[in-house]
């Protein structure tokens, strides 16, 4: 049997393939949620999506992602005798990292959370807010969900495949 010993630059050709391919595979992540958004707000139910806000000094995020969260009663599941992160969970948390930048806030903040959901299903929008404030601290921007003060939740028009609006500001 014969084993194969790649060389040092094999081994960092191969490495460097891989993170281009990973840097491709995040850019298109990026594009096709712009594209899934645009999408959204054309299919959108109502024409006027949300009022006006007064807080653009202090706005640190504004950001529409083409995804709905996945519910408190989904976000868990049963691993042997503990609980685990559901596969929605991390898709979810894969999605916000791939699009929220770690800016590593420490400061108090307040956010704004809209969700617009695919369906007309009847839903408790609170459910879905743990998955959306776990993501902002897994995705590294900020540093833990007890800094968040304030916390506005709307349920939004119905967006054919969901949409979260997230706007969030420094207080």
């Amino acid at each position: 049997m014969t084993t194969l010993r790649w060389s040092e630059q094999q081994l960092q050709a191969h490495l460097k393939a891989h993170q281009n391919r990973s840097g491709l595979a995040r850019e298109r992540l990026k594009q096709e949620n712009q594209v899934k958004v645009q999408q959204a707000k054309k299919n959108a139910i109502q024409a006027n999506l949300e009022r006006n806000t007064d807080y653009d000094e202090n706005q640190v995020l504004f950001c529409e992602i083409a995804a709905t969260p996945p519910s408190v009663n989904h976000y868990w599941e049963r691993h042997g005798k503990g609980m685990k992160l559901s596969d929605k969970a991390r898709q979810f948390h894969a999605v916000i990292n791939a699009l929220i930048p770690a800016l590593r806030l420490t400061t108090r903040l307040k956010l704004e959370v809209t969700f617009h959901f695919p369906t007309m299903q009847k839903r408790d929008i609170d459910n879905h807010l743990k998955a959306t404030i776990d993501s902002l601290v897994k995705c590294g921007f900020c540093e833990d969900d007890e800094q968040f003060d304030e916390l506005h939740v709307k349920r939004g028009s119905v967006v054919k495949g969901g949409l979260i609006r997230l706007k969030v500001w420094e207080l």
